[in-house]
């Protein structure tokens, strides 16, 4: 084996050990690698964990561009009196969730809906609520800037 065979194996040994000895696995676990989706633990449904995925500027830029719209429209619902408007700015809001959901979750562990292993579908369709809102609320933690963000 030259030295320099013998670099690359020991290299590639240490990436790999490193890279598994990571709980996250994400960034920083080895120098230069980024994860570009992140695993989280269900808040609300315990043993249940689901994967989403990390913005990068292209997609950002275009979950809001599809967002933007719904979202005038949702506001202006919200601030409106009367039921009609209420229930307006709801279905607006689910709208809004469900397209996040759809650009960003990426698998889900632990949790069965009607006997099959949930996915991003059936999750959608027919799987609990609150788990729903959950993962719709951690996608836009980990894709949109907060105030405090912005104003950096």
């Amino acid at each position: 084996m030259t030295k320099s065979t013998s670099r690359s194996a020991d290299a590639a040994a240490w990436r790999s050990a490193e890279f598994a000895a990571s709980p996250a696995a994400g960034v920083g676990a080895t120098p230069g690698l980024y994860e570009n989706a992140v695993w989280r633990a269900s808040g609300t449904r315990p043993g249940v964990r689901y994967k989403v995925l990390r913005m990068s500027l292209l997609r950002r830029h275009r979950l809001l561009l599809e967002l933007k719209g719904l979202a005038a429209e949702q506001r202006f619902h919200a601030v409106q009196e009367g039921i009609e408007s209420e229930l307006a700015a709801a279905e607006l809001r689910g709208r809004i969730d469900e397209k996040v959901i759809r650009a960003a979750l990426v698998h889900i562990e632990g949790l069965s809906i009607g006997g099959a292993p949930a996915t991003v579908e059936s999750l959608l369709e027919s799987g609990p609520e609150d788990l729903a809102y959950e993962i719709a609320e951690a996608i836009a933690d980990e894709s949109f800037l907060n105030e405090e963000e912005r104003k950096n």
